[in-house]
């Protein structure tokens, strides 16, 4: 149902301290097969508030279904359940999914 890669669109209310809230993208980097089974995804939620591309923050240029140029912020990988997605918007390029995989290898130790 929801492809490693695609960035949907997800209500991350409530927060907790120096979490992402509010309804924002968010890329899914979990792996299809666990997608299909288990009734949570892996996300990284994206800002508008840009800090700069680098190894935790990873720059989205906008495309059909995302508006605005944001970041990726690896830092706030988290678990979330499918039903805080609310759609479907787009897809990162193979380049941008790369650098995903950089920054998550490097914030988990990997």
């Amino acid at each position: 149902m929801y492809k490693r890669g695609s960035i949907v669109l997800v209500n991350l209310n409530p927060q907790k301290n120096n979490e992402a809230g509010k309804i924002r993208p968010c890329v899914v980097v979990s792996d299809d097969t666990l997608n299909d089974i288990l009734d949570l995804v892996s996300v990284v939620p994206c800002s508008t508030n840009l800090l700069g591309d680098g190894l935790f923050r990873i720059a989205l240029q906008p495309r059909e279904g995302l508006d605005k140029e944001c970041e990726a912020m690896v830092e706030q990988l988290r678990g979330i359940s499918k039903k805080r997605i609310l759609t479907t918007l787009c897809m990162v390029t193979k380049d941008e999914m790369s650098k995903l995989e950089d920054g998550m290898r490097a914030l988990l130790d990997l």
